[in-house]
């Protein structure tokens, strides 16, 4: 019985240490190249999950795996946030905070839709992004800065 108990306190005494190993990450990657390695891309895949051109749908999931994939594509968007709230990339504690909450919500959503393999429920969510990103995008990027891609011309 007392055996039971010192095993007790070592979990106990070593719990708290697991929690506040958080304090100790460090953003590596810039907010850009997040954008541009890990949002954009994955969005494009819940957007592209969901897509009708004239009333039609055009593409989207047709096997359990390729919801798979659209699920876990919209899990890493929401999983994403995280890092957007991380140190130095938190632009400020009011509409960055909200705005990226919105789009891991809105991505919770489209994932749980995928899961559910329902395309009205993806687009709902996938509407919900979009709002969620050009809200952001018209707050905190100026114009002026802004690169055109190579494609753009």
């Amino acid at each position: 019985m007392r055996s039971r108990s010192l095993l007790g306190t070592v979990i106990v005494a070593l719990v708290p240490g697991v929690a506040c190993s958080k304090a100790g990450l460090t953003p590596i990657a810039t907010t850009e190249q997040i954008m541009e390695t890990t949002v954009e891309p994955v969005a494009s895949k819940v957007f592209d999950a969901a897509a009708w051109e004239n009333g039609v749908q055009v593409g989207g999931p047709k096997t359990d795996e390729d919801w798979k994939m659209v699920e876990a594509n919209a899990l890493m968007l929401a999983e994403t946030g995280n890092l957007l709230l991380m140190g130095s990339r938190m632009k400020d504690q009011t509409g960055w905070v909200t705005r990226t909450q919105a789009m891991m919500d809105a991505a919770n959503a489209a994932a749980k839709a995928a899961a559910a393999k329902n395309t009205d429920a993806v687009f709902n969510a996938g509407t919900k992004i979009y709002q969620a990103c050009t809200g952001c995008h018209l707050q905190y990027i100026n114009p002026a800065t802004v690169k055109p891609h190579a494609d753009d011309n």
